[in-house]
């Protein structure tokens, strides 16, 4: 899913908490891994290729989401957070688990088990499609109304 799916349902959910800050780092700082990726092949020096890279519906290269974007880093960072303040913690992997099945329901490359690869979700929503657009509409209006 593009960011702005992310953002709004991190919203919402920070909106019903009354822990925005909270909901956002859950919700959209998981994308976080994307940037060593971006290091790794220099797209952030190139910023022709990073747009092309980031706005078209297979990743050229593969294997942007990783570490972050998976059940294990999610299980992990989140016991952590519930451990040191649980309400804090439970808002925090709420927003974190949203962003994980924001992209589960898109056509990307996930691997819910990263590193291990053999099972690969693939979802029904197209990156940057009519279908993506109008989901994330329907967050924002969701956002707004509530």
């Amino acid at each position: 899913m593009f960011p702005f799916a992310h953002l709004f349902l991190s919203l919402i959910i920070g909106k019903l908490s009354g822990l925005y800050i909270i909901a956002l780092i859950g919700g959209v700082l998981v994308d976080l891994d994307h940037f060593i990726f971006y290091i790794k092949h220099k797209l952030l020096l190139q910023p022709k290729k990073f747009w092309k890279t980031i706005t078209v519906s297979e990743a050229p290269y593969g294997g942007e989401r990783n570490f972050l974007h998976s059940f294990i880093s999610w299980s992990i960072i989140s016991i952590i957070v519930l451990v040191i303040n649980f309400k804090i913690g439970l808002i925090f992997s709420l927003a974190y688990f949203s962003h994980l099945a924001l992209d589960m329901l898109g056509n990307g490359n996930f691997y819910p088990f990263y590193p291990y690869k053999k099972l690969k979700v693939i979802g029904p929503i197209k990156y940057l499609s009519r279908e993506e657009f109008i989901f994330t509409l329907i967050l924002l209006l969701i956002f707004v109304l509530i």
